[in-house]
């Protein structure tokens, strides 16, 4: 996350394994770390021997897309950081557009990057039943009498009794609470755990940094905050490594190139430094850096891999939990769209369908020729955002057409083979 004066702090607290942001402090991790061998050196073998756990991604070649059912608890005093549904519902969908690589701004990542540029294959949605299993919108609202959550005990906000709102069972849920951070703070994060989830296991997120904010939130008003501290969630690091300015770090993922510190602003053009010196530089263009909203647009494969391996071990009980997930409906004027890249192709290409829920559990895809043909179809479950990849390079050049059905409604489309 960023602050006023752009420095970031990570802390790892006792017992807690809590990525933290701030104006004031940078990375304490190593001194903490070391602090606690001597304090406590069976909490210190236990917390390096997660950390080095997550330093080996094994995750599985394999398609599945892990869903991970998410309830929000907005913890207010006022009727602003009180966010609106549709605030919750864009930052769902900025969540599953960035982590599915579906984020309109993917054009803009640098070519040095594109090919190391990854779809996740994570997606996000509202839980439907609650813990005891009623349903729910997986929205909960709790006034406070709490104005602002300072840093030293901003974890209270996790408990009722403290003013705050409890977890739902993390084995089963991500708990997302959005308040009022102390200024300088967008949020934090626990890291994967090193057994059961800690009771407080989830992200805390300012609630002007939530969802697509207003101006006074620039410029990290996009969302990408909390894709930043899920990141965080599911095991990734900072792409400088933490290491205070140095070129001895790491963030353990092959396909991020080492760099000196943190970048800020939004570049437009390669950035060297002493780490990568040569083209392509540095990637401060991942969602794991710090630059602004506007500037962040990929995850890598090797991050995928990474995070996809935590949910298959540290998270594995959320692939198997039994909270459901709600729809997300179209936001008021969102337009429906239909969107086939590349153009022209050579018969591989993405169908994007956004904004057109199907009024069936699945929608259909159908591709034809010239001639009206039918030469390829499919019936991708129904989703606020669609993504069907094809493969039909066997096709002859020529004209096709795509037309979608949502049960009431046609979209449709042309596309040329080359």
């Amino acid at each position: 996350m960023k602050s006023l004066f752009k420095p970031l702090l990570t802390i790892f607290f006792l017992l807690f394994n809590i990525v933290v942001f701030s104006q004031i402090q940078k990375c304490y991790t190593e001194g903490f770390l070391n602090s606690l061998q001597q304090t406590d050196p069976v909490a210190y073998e236990r917390m390096r021997s997660a950390q080095n756990d997550l330093l080996f991604p094994n995750a599985k070649i394999t398609d599945d897309i892990y869903m991970i059912p998410v309830v929000v608890h907005v913890v207010y005093k006022t009727e602003a950081q009180n966010i609106s549904d549709i605030e919750i519902f864009e930052q769902i969908n900025i969540l599953n557009e960035d982590f599915r690589r579906l984020n309109p701004d993917s054009i803009n990542t640098l070519p040095g990057f594109q090919g190391v540029a990854a779809d996740c294959g994570i997606e996000f949605c509202l839980a439907q039943f609650d813990p005891e299993g009623n349903p729910t919108t997986g929205i909960i609202r709790t006034y406070t009498d709490t104005s602002v959550w300072l840093l030293a005990f901003s974890e209270r906000v996790k408990y009722t009794n403290q003013g705050g709102d409890d977890a739902w069972p993390a084995i089963s849920y991500l708990n997302i609470w959005v308040c009022n951070l102390q200024d300088g703070i967008l949020g934090y994060a626990y890291g994967p755990p090193t057994g059961t989830p800690d009771v407080g296991d989830g992200i805390v997120v300012d609630y002007k940094n939530f969802g697509l904010g207003d101006v006074s939130s620039k410029p990290y008003d996009l969302g990408r905050t909390t894709t930043h501290e899920i990141g965080h969630w599911l095991g990734l690091t900072h792409t400088w490594g933490d290491d205070g300015a140095s070129c001895a770090g790491s963030d353990n993922i092959e396909d991020t190139p080492n760099q000196l510190e943190a970048t800020y602003g939004c570049p437009e053009v390669e950035i060297f430094d002493e780490c990568s010196p040569a083209s392509p530089g540095i990637m401060y263009q991942n969602y794991l850096d710090y630059t602004d909203d506007a500037c962040m647009n990929l995850f890598t494969e090797g991050q995928k891999n990474k995070m996809r391996s935590v949910i298959e071990t540290k998270r594995a009980s959320l692939l198997f939990s039994s909270a459901g997930c709600n729809e997300i409906p179209p936001l008021p004027g969102d337009i429906a769209e239909l969107i086939i890249y590349p153009v022209p192709t050579e018969g591989q290409f993405t169908i994007v369908i956004k904004n057109f829920l199907a009024l069936q559990e699945n929608m259909e895809i159908n591709i034809y020729d010239a001639l009206g043909h039918l030469v390829s179809s499919a019936n991708p479950t129904s989703a606020n955002t669609v993504a069907q990849y094809f493969d039909l390079s066997h096709l002859a050049t020529g004209c096709y057409f795509v037309r979608v059905f949502n049960g009431t409604y046609f979209l449709s489309e042309q596309f040329l083979v080359y």
